[in-house]
């Protein structure tokens, strides 16, 4: 698709600057993010962190190979290191969950206690034994 709609419009140079524009600032979206990710101390804002440095290194990886379709020559070597990079990612992201998910269990094993205990404490309440009468 990306071919047939350029080729109805010829070559433009702003064309060719729009992408390696585009190319240069997902590669720098992707350092940025994964700064943020590295140094982040929430760990929910860093599964956002690391999911915005995936989200952009499958932007840089797809700008780099349509790039390559008509600006550019490629270099296989750089979208094997993109591709070894999600694969880290996604290792952060799901690491990242797990300990969201351990951090959460842990927040609530107060509650429960104190739900389990109230739930206890009213099932050994007497009933009342006073019947309603008609009139």
């Amino acid at each position: 698709m990306y071919d047939v709609v350029l080729n109805q419009f010829g070559d433009f140079s702003e064309e060719k600057f729009n992408t390696e524009s585009k190319i240069r600032r997902a590669a720098n979206d992707v350092m940025f993010y994964v700064a943020q990710a590295v140094g982040s101390t929430t760990k929910d804002a860093t599964e956002y962190d690391w999911s915005n440095a995936r989200k952009n290194l499958l932007s840089l990886q797809s700008m780099y190979i349509f790039a390559s379709k008509r600006f550019i020559e490629i270099e296989p070597s750089v979208v094997t290191r993109i591709d070894k990079l999600i694969k880290q990612v996604d290792q952060e992201i799901k690491k990242t969950k797990q300990e969201i998910s351990d951090k959460t269990k842990k927040d609530l094993e107060p509650w429960l206690e104190k739900y389990k205990l109230w739930k206890e404490m009213s099932e050994e309440k007497p009933k009342s034994s006073k019947k309603k009468r008609r009139t």
